[in-house]
């Protein structure tokens, strides 16, 4: 197990990788915010920091979503719509275990519920014999707020994480996320790092 890659160890890695990725794209830009970028620096910024990860894995981009399913003993004749995954994480063995959706600028939930409704699909497909065994939404979320700031977003990530428990009864689902805050010098800007575990 010691070189075995956990979902507490890639979720880390996926958050912290949104927060350089905003950090990065302050210096490309000459302090423009993440939400103007666009939504690839984010998932290649994720791939390298789950790569950085000395531990058995591979890591690829953009796969088809029928190409996965059958990798995953998961395909059927029903088809997914929209057919190309942000990033798949595989067993070292070489079948998939993970998928990573990835979305930027996420303000309501309407952002994320195509990539919430996929995942439900991919994971409730051939479930006793599918290799996949969760799907992170991984996404960022900026606001600026008049007051109560660090209340306000915590308040909207909670409203989406209740819209998604509610969207997709049948699994389990988890929040992680990290809150980027200068009360001092941008006391009414905010960004956070935020990813919803989805599994069975």
């Amino acid at each position: 197990m010691g070189n075995r890659l956990n979902s507490e160890e890639i979720i880390g890695k996926t958050l912290d990788a949104i927060i350089h990725s905003h950090e990065l794209y302050l210096e490309f830009s000459g302090n423009e915010w993440l939400w103007n970028a666009p939504e690839y620096l984010i998932t290649v910024k994720i791939a390298e920091f789950l790569h950085s990860i000395e531990k058995n894995k591979f890591i690829t981009l953009e796969d088809s979503v029928d190409y996965i399913l059958k990798e995953a003993n998961a395909h059927s004749r029903k088809k997914i719509r929209h057919g190309r995954f942000d990033i798949v994480l595989w067993w070292a063995k070489g079948d998939p275990r993970a998928i990573i959706e990835v979305k930027n600028g996420v303000h309501q939930f309407r952002n994320i519920e195509e990539d919430i409704e996929r995942v439900e699909k991919v994971l409730t497909r051939k479930e006793d014999d599918s290799s996949i065994k969760f799907g992170l939404i991984a996404f960022y979320v900026s606001k600026h707020y008049k007051n109560n700031t660090d209340e306000k977003i915590n308040n909207l990530i909670e409203n989406l994480y209740f819209q998604t428990q509610e969207k997709i009864p049948k699994l389990k689902v988890s929040k992680y996320y990290k809150i980027v805050y200068d009360k001092e010098n941008e006391p009414n800007d905010i960004f956070a790092a935020v990813v919803f575990k989805i599994q069975r």
